[in-house]
């Protein structure tokens, strides 16, 4: 089971951003065979509302996203086989609530602490990310997929900002 962070999905969707070959590339893979068509997903409910907002942000000054194309794409992934939502619930905000007290003094806000709860929740060790606060966490996996080949970040391995960086200047 992995978790594909907001971004990456905005990144996967807008042929316009710089990220968007590398991360389509890891998610679909050569011949359909990247993680998408053969890992479990699993997405916090705000996921793909954080999605939407972006998308629709995008349709309203590009040409190359329609606002039918974006409804299409999201419902897609929601209904998706291997995707799977989490509904927020009462106890999930309290786990975010007291997460939160670690979490906002590195960066990590509400929505992004509700998506490492939901994770904790279900035991999800995987994120895919480009959040370069999420990216410092070691309690998880993080690989991030705008570039290429993906970096990566092993549970309990220190985030390398001069390595990001570096990888930043060859997008």
């Amino acid at each position: 089971m992995i978790t594909i962070d907001s971004q990456i999905w905005i990144y996967y969707w807008d042929i316009n951003a710089p990220e968007h070959n590398n991360v389509k590339f890891l998610l679909n893979g050569k011949k359909k065979d990247g993680i998408l068509f053969k890992e479990e997903i699993i997405l916090s409910a705000i996921i793909p509302i954080e999605v939407a907002n972006q998308l629709y942000k995008l349709a309203n000054i590009s040409k190359d996203l329609d606002k039918e194309t974006i409804e299409d794409l999201l419902l897609s992934l929601i209904s998706s086989k291997n995707c799977q939502i989490i509904d927020i619930d009462a106890v999930l905000l309290v786990d975010v609530i007291n997460k939160m007290k670690n979490y906002s003094t590195i960066g990590i806000g509400g929505r992004d602490t509700l998506i490492l709860a939901t994770m904790d929740r279900l035991k999800v060790s995987t994120i895919y990310t480009h959040d370069k606060n999420i990216l410092t966490l070691m309690n998880y996996k993080r690989i991030d997929p705008v570039f290429y080949p993906p970096l990566i970040f092993e549970t309990n391995e220190k985030f390398n900002d001069q390595v990001f960086q570096e990888k930043l200047k060859g997008i």
